[in-house]
C-alpha cells in the first residue's frame, strides 16, 4: 500500500510516494555477489571484443567488435560510475569504491566532481537555476545535442580539468561551487590518469597503430557515446521543469535483458529519483512495489524518442512547452 506525502529538503517541498517501510526494506539491502559478477561479466565482454580488435586490426572486420567494445567501455562505464557514484552497488565499500574510481577515469569526471555535481542533481531535480546536469537547457542548443553524441565536449572538458587538477589548481566551476581546495589525493590522482593516458599515447606511437588510444582514453568513450547519450536524454529532456515531483519530470522505460545490464537498471529512473538509497538490482522489484501511483513507463526507447524529438523542436519557439505526463488516481497531482 503506497501513499502521497511531502517531504522537505532545503526548505523545498517534493512530492514523493510513501512505501510502507516493512516493504522498502528488503529492497534497501545490498550485496556483494550479484553486483561482483555484473562487474565480472561486463570487463569480460570488454576483454574478449577488445581481443577480437586486435585479432582483427588492419582489416575493416575489426570495425564491428570495435564499436560493441566501445560502446561497453562508454556507455557501460557510465551507467556504472553512476551506481558506483552512489555508493550502493555493493556492500563492501571497498569494492564500491574500487569500480567507482576505475569507471570514473573511463568516463574522464574525477569522482569528487561527480560526487557533489550528481547530488545536487537528486536534490534539485530539473531545477533550472539549481541543477548542474541539465542535459540540455531549453530553449535546446542544437550544436551541443549534437556534439555529446560523441561525447566531445565532455571529453574535452574532463581532460581540461584533470590537467589543471593534476597541477593542484582550482577550475572556474570548482571556484563557482564554492570549494576552495582540491580534496586530499585529488591531484594525485589527476596526475594518475594524464599519466596512464600519456603512456597510451606512447605505446601507439611505438607500435605505429592506433590501436591502443582506440581502447583507452577519450577515443573509445567517444566512439561509443551515441547510446550513452540516448540514455541520458531518455531520462528526463522534455518533461516538465521546476517542479517537485519526480514523477513529472522523470522517465521510467521498459528495456529489454542486453540494454538493461549496459544501463545497470538506469532505465527504472523514476523509481531510482524517488528512492535513490535503492540498490540498481533491486528497482524491477520497486517499479512493482509503487507503479500505481506513477505515469506508465515507456515501452522502450522507440517511444521516447517519437514524443521527445518534436518536443526539443517546438522549444525552439516555445522554451514553456513540455510533456504533460498523467498521474494516476485523485488527490496525485503535483504540488
Amino acid at each position: 500500500m503506497t501513499k502521497i506525502t511531502q517531504i522537505v529538503g532545503q526548505n523545498k517541498r517534493w512530492v514523493r510516494l510513501q512505501v510502507d517501510p516493512a516493504e522498502l526494506r528488503p529492497l534497501m539491502k545490498r550485496e556483494d555477489a550479484r553486483p561482483l559478477r555484473d562487474m565480472i561479466i561486463w570487463l569480460g565482454l570488454m576483454g574478449g571484443f577488445a581481443s577480437l580488435t586486435t585479432l582483427l586490426w588492419g582489416s575493416w572486420h575489426a570495425v564491428i567488435p570495435l564499436y560493441i567494445y566501445s560502446i561497453l567501455y562508454s556507455t557501460g562505464s557510465q551507467s556504472r560510475e553512476h551506481e558506483t557514484g552512489h555508493g550502493t552497488a555493493f556492500k563492501t565499500k571497498a569494492l564500491n569504491q574500487f569500480f567507482f574510481e576505475l569507471t570514473s577515469f573511463m568516463v574522464l569526471r574525477e569522482s569528487f566532481l561527480r560526487t557533489k555535481s550528481h547530488d545536487t542533481h537528486h536534490l534539485h531535480t530539473i531545477i533550472t537555476d539549481k541543477d548542474p546536469e541539465i542535459v540540455t537547457p531549453v530553449p535546446p542548443n542544437y550544436r551541443a545535442l549534437l556534439a555529446n553524441l560523441f561525447m566531445i565536449d565532455r571529453c574535452i572538458r574532463g581532460l581540461k580539468d584533470t590537467t589543471i587538477h593534476a597541477l593542484n589548481l582550482l577550475t572556474e566551476k570548482d571556484r563557482h561551487s564554492g570549494r576552495t581546495a582540491l580534496p586530499v589525493r585529488a591531484a594525485g590522482k589527476a596526475r594518475l590518469w594524464l599519466l596512464i593516458l600519456a603512456a597510451t599515447v606512447a605505446w601507439s606511437l611505438y607500435l605505429s597503430s592506433w590501436l591502443p588510444v582506440l581502447l583507452i582514453g577519450p577515443l573509445p568513450t567517444m566512439f561509443g557515446g551515441s547510446l550513452r547519450h540516448f540514455f541520458a536524454l531518455s531520462q528526463h529532456v522534455g518533461l516538465a521543469q521546476n517542479v517537485r515531483d519526480y514523477r513529472l519530470n522523470t522517465r521510467t522505460i521498459y528495456l529489454g535483458p542486453v540494454l538493461g545490464f549496459l544501463y545497470m537498471n538506469m532505465q527504472y529512473h523514476l523509481e531510482h529519483h524517488l528512492y535513490p538509497n535503492v540498490p540498481y538490482y533491486n528497482l524491477p522489484a520497486l517499479h512493482e512495489l509503487i507503479k500505481d501511483q506513477c505515469p506508465p513507463a515507456y515501452e522502450g526507447l522507440w517511444p521516447v524518442f517519437t514524443e521527445l524529438l518534436p518536443v526539443l523542436w517546438r522549444q525552439r519557439k516555445e522554451p514553456g512547452y513540455f510533456i504533460k505526463r498523467v498521474l494516476p488516481g485523485p488527490g496525485t497531482a503535483s504540488s
